[in-house]
C-alpha cells in the first residue's frame, strides 16, 4: 500500500511541475501567437479563424488579442487549480477536502472553457474581418467533433470530481463515528 502511495505522490510531484510550465507557457504563446498572427496561423493556431489579406490591421489584433485572452486567462485558472491538486496529493494528502475542492473547481473551470471557446470562436471571427469590405464581413458559428469531445470529456472529469469529493466527504464523516 505503501509503494502505492509512493507512486502516487511521486507521479503527482512531477504533475505539478507540468502545470507549472503549462503556466508559464499559455501568457507567452499567447503574446506569441498575437504579435505573429499569420506565421501562428500557419503553425495551427487558430486554423478556424479566417481573415481577408490586406484589411487584418492592428485594431483586430488587439480585439483578438483580448477576446481569445479571457479563454487564456480561463485556461490558466484551470490549469493553476489542477495544479493545487496535485500539490495536495504530492504531499500525500490523496483523499482530502482540499484535493477534491481543488480537482472539483478544475472540472468547473474546463466545463466553462469548453461551453465558453464556441462563442469566443464567433467572436474572434467577428473580430478579425471587421475591417472587411462591406458584405466579406464574416461571422462563423462552428461545432466541431472536437468541440462534442472536448464538453463531453469535461462533464466526465466533472462527475468523477463529484465522486471524489463526496467520498472524501463520506470517509471524514465515519471518521468520526469510528
Amino acid at each position: 500500500m505503501n509503494d502505492n502511495i509512493e507512486h502516487v505522490r511521486r507521479i503527482s510531484a512531477v504533475m505539478k511541475n507540468v502545470c507549472m510550465a503549462i503556466m508559464v507557457v499559455i501568457p507567452v504563446s499567447h503574446i506569441l501567437i498575437w504579435t505573429n498572427f499569420e506565421k501562428a496561423q500557419s503553425l495551427g493556431f487558430y486554423h478556424r479563424t479566417s481573415y481577408m489579406d490586406g484589411y487584418l490591421l492592428t485594431s483586430n489584433l488587439v480585439t483578438g488579442f483580448f477576446i481569445s485572452g479571457f479563454l487564456a486567462l480561463v485556461a490558466f485558472m484551470a490549469v493553476r487549480a489542477l495544479r493545487k491538486f496535485f500539490i495536495q496529493t504530492s504531499i500525500g494528502d490523496i483523499f482530502a477536502v482540499k484535493s477534491a475542492e481543488a480537482l472539483s473547481r478544475f472540472a468547473k473551470l474546463l466545463i466553462f472553457y469548453t461551453i465558453v471557446s464556441i462563442p469566443i470562436e464567433t467572436l474572434l471571427s467577428i473580430a478579425m474581418s471587421f475591417n472587411n469590405p462591406v458584405g466579406e464581413r464574416l461571422l462563423a458559428v462552428s461545432l466541431q467533433t472536437y468541440d462534442v469531445t472536448l464538453i463531453f470529456l469535461s462533464f466526465v472529469i466533472f462527475a468523477i470530481s463529484w465522486v471524489m469529493k463526496e467520498s472524501v466527504l463520506i470517509a471524514e464523516e465515519n471518521a468520526q463515528i469510528v
